[in-house]
Formats: C-alpha cells, sequence, structure tokens
C-alpha cells in the first residue's frame, strides 16, 4: 500500500492504520482475480488502473512483481486493466478500456475498447479459456441460464451452446 493516498481512494480502516505504520511491512491491493463462475477457479490476475489523462500510467516493475509471483504459481496470466471514464456523468461512467498483458511476458495489448469490447474480452476469459474444462461444467450452464442476476446477458445463448458441446 503507498505510503500517501493518490486520487479520491476510499479510505478504509485498515489501509489508514497501514499507511501510518514504518517502512518494515507492507502489502498491496488485489484488485482483480478474474474466476470461473461455475467452479471458482482463478483464471487470471489484473491490476484496475484509472487512465488519468490518457496517460496510461501502470506501475513500475519492481511494484508489478508480487502480481507477477502469484500469476507464475497459479500459471495464470496478469494483466494491467485501463479504464477512461466520462467526468460529466455522475458516475463516472467508463467509456474506453485498454488492456496490457504483463505475464506471461508478450506486448500483447487491446486498445481503445468499448465496454461491450471489455465485455467480451472477460467473457472469452471465462468460457473459452476455461469453460471446457471446468470440473462443474453441469453447474455453470445451469447458472448460466438463470441469470438470477437479471443483468442483460447478450451472448447467454451463445456461452450455453458452446458449454453444451
Amino acid at each position: 500500500m503507498p505510503r500517501k493516498q493518490y486520487f479520491d481512494q476510499l479510505v478504509s480502516p485498515f489501509s489508514h492504520w497501514h499507511r501510518e505504520q514504518h517502512d518494515g511491512i507492507n502489502y498491496f491491493d488485489l484488485d482483480c482475480v478474474g474466476t470461473c463462475p461455475g467452479c471458482a477457479k482463478p483464471l487470471f490476475l489484473a491490476d484496475t488502473i484509472y487512465n488519468k489523462d490518457f496517460r496510461f500510467q501502470g506501475k513500475s516493475h519492481w511494484q508489478q512483481r508480487p502480481y507477477v509471483f502469484l500469476a507464475q504459481a497459479a500459471e495464470i496470466p496478469f494483466y494491467e486493466f485501463f479504464y477512461t471514464v466520462d467526468e460529466s456523468t455522475p458516475f463516472r461512467n467508463i467509456i474506453r478500456f485498454d488492456i496490457h498483458r504483463i505475464y506471461p511476458h508478450s506486448n500483447k495489448r487491446w486498445h481503445d475498447l468499448t465496454p461491450d469490447q471489455m465485455l467480451q474480452f472477460l467473457e472469452h476469459m471465462s468460457l473459452k479459456s476455461h469453460g471446457p474444462n471446468c470440473e462443474n461444467r453441469e453447474y455453470l450452464i445451469r447458472k448460466i441460464k438463470a441469470n438470477k442476476c437479471g443483468n442483460q446477458f447478450i451472448r447467454q445463448q451463445n456461452y450455453v451452446e458452446f458449454l453444451s458441446i
């Protein structure tokens, strides 16, 4: 956790307490662990980064090390998800995503993704990279069909068809 608070981060009592301690301890927030909705297997790690002024300023190589160690141990990829918001909207709606794959190391980058394209990226991570091997595939199909959250699920039928093969 950085010693200084940046931007308008939510300050938890733990973060506040930690920032008042000495430099002999350290921790970092793990922003995103993408998991299978059926079996909860971790599929990827990601650091979500507010893309202020289109600078795409991620963490330094040293600050990325804990994520990379965890990704290597779990044999899953690690990404930086940059998000750009419309500051004029009440909820600061996300208008753009940019993805950089950090581990396994590559120059893979996806730029200027719409929110739906980002959703498709996440769907791909759940469905195609893991779905056929999910140990709880029947439950996953039932969960997808039920869609209890009630939110729009544009490609729901694609999931069901792909997993039913």
